[in-house]
């Protein structure tokens, strides 16, 4: 689940402390929405039970990493942490837990193991950053375009008795009656209103400036975009255009790139954790019959696993 506090939480660490605040609504409605996107996108097994799995998978998706290491209270745990020092392949030697409840400095490959997903230790907003911004600003000129469109027509009147005439009788067509009479509505008023028509109309071909449509189809363009980027299964069906076969295979290979390269990182990964602290950590490209072709069918690819993170939340 996601959660503004985890926000607060971590952008002292990693993002600048006006970034949130400072962002439209359009802007948080696509963050949170691109992050749960995400989080679907790979399934986890083996976790402890006592562990919490929103946050284990919101440290990763933002900070890129977390801690792995044995208390005494809450036995093998995780944490964000800032890392520090350099060994000779320049790799960080130590992780700073500070938790309110908790503060310890560790030695990596001793008392804790690192477990990230890239191998640049860093996470994916700056991913979800790119595309949120876009698809905000597509939002607002769909809201635009939509309201431009509900307004046809522009009326120019001569006074204010005739600006209220008008008024009166736009209601009354916006209410739904099939016949308004507008010299009626004159007699409420001081002003006489002249037999010729107490008003002017300026009207516009809408048609040529509805550009919403368009603006619809970029919109999932993006989102297909994002959806690829992240190895998430997307339609490459382009009824203006035929796609060879060697380009939908070029294109399917490509939206695995970052995905396999995190499934690689995860594993690596668990593979110390699991020897130290006893675990059966695994992780694995999720599973359903949407992506079931879309996933990558080499050695990479494991089995299926029950009981797994994803698989065991309830459906919303």
């Amino acid at each position: 689940m996601f959660d503004e506090r985890y926000i607060e939480l971590l952008e002292n660490m990693k993002v600048p402390n006006t970034y949130w605040k400072n962002k439209s609504i359009e802007y948080r409605y696509w963050f949170r929405s691109l992050l749960q996107k995400m989080d679907s996108s790979l399934v986890f097994d083996g976790l402890p039970e006592d562990w919490s799995q929103d946050f284990f998978l919101f440290c990763l998706w933002a900070l890129g990493y977390v801690a792995v290491f044995d208390t005494a209270r809450w036995g093998v745990a995780f944490q964000p942490a800032f890392l520090s020092g350099f060994d000779f392949y320049y790799q960080p030697t130590k992780a700073i837990v500070s938790n309110p409840l908790y503060q310890k400095e560790f030695t990596i490959h001793k008392d804790c193991e690192i477990l990230k997903l890239t191998p640049d230790f860093r996470g994916v907003f700056d991913i979800v950053d790119y595309y949120a911004t876009q698809l905000a600003e597509a939002s607002k000129g769909i809201n635009v375009g939509l309201v431009n469109s509900k307004m046809p027509l522009v009326l120019t009147a001569s006074n204010a008795a005739q600006a209220e005439t008008l008024k009166k009788v736009y209601d009354k067509v916006q209410a739904g009656e099939s016949l308004v009479v507008w010299k009626d509505l004159t007699d409420q008023f001081s002003e006489v209103i002249p037999r010729k028509d107490p008003f002017e109309v300026w009207n516009q071909d809408y048609k040529q400036t509805y550009i919403v449509t368009n603006l619809l189809t970029d919109l999932q363009t993006i989102l297909d975009s994002f959806y690829m980027e992240i190895g998430l299964p997307v339609s490459t069906v382009d009824k203006k255009a035929h796609m060879l076969n060697a380009e939908a295979d070029f294109n399917q290979a490509q939206s695995q790139a970052r995905i396999t390269c995190w499934v690689q990182t995860l594993r690596e990964s668990f593979e110390l954790i699991n020897k130290k602290f006893g675990l059966n950590l695994t992780v694995d490209f999720a599973e359903s019959d949407d992506f079931e072709d879309f996933r990558p069918t080499d050695d990479l690819k494991g089995q299926s696993r029950p009981n797994s993170l994803r698989s065991s939340r309830k459906e919303v």
